[in-house]
């Protein structure tokens, strides 16, 4: 497809997320495209606008730099991209950084031990590079 054409698509869809749209981050079984949320670790609340678009693809920013705060511990397996009203936008899967996951989630100064795509309760959730696109 066509860069511009899909530059348009990924504006548009920042658009249809709204202010304050999230990507959260789930323990357990990833649902069907849309499905029952199950163990939610932490939400990463998106900026205004969402990211930057180029060349075909859209980099995501978090409204607070600093990070949000992690809600539960948990071992990371999935997660949902969604409008700021809570609309089902995407979900993907989660893993570690060997992991297969779509997105790979790294803490920094884990405990010796602790497996990867631990998330902690009470610790700060930071998003790094999230890219979608082509």
């Amino acid at each position: 497809m066509n860069v511009l054409a899909i530059n348009f698509m990924l504006t548009a869809l920042m658009s249809y997320m709204g202010t304050s749209a999230k990507l959260k981050i789930y323990e357990g079984t990833k649902p069907d495209a849309g499905g029952a949320e199950t163990a939610l670790l932490a939400a990463a609340v998106l900026a205004d606008p969402e990211g930057v678009v180029s060349g075909g693809m859209l980099t995501l920013a978090q409204a607070n730099t600093a990070g949000d705060l992690a809600l539960a511990t948990g071992i990371a397996t999935w997660g949902r991209l969604e409008t700021a009203d809570g609309v089902w936008v995407e979900d993907f899967t989660v893993s570690g950084p060997s992991g297969s996951g779509q997105v790979k989630i790294t803490a920094v100064d884990p405990a010796p031990g602790d497996p990867e795509g631990q998330i902690y309760a009470g610790g700060t959730f930071l998003l790094g590079t999230v890219i979608l696109g082509a």
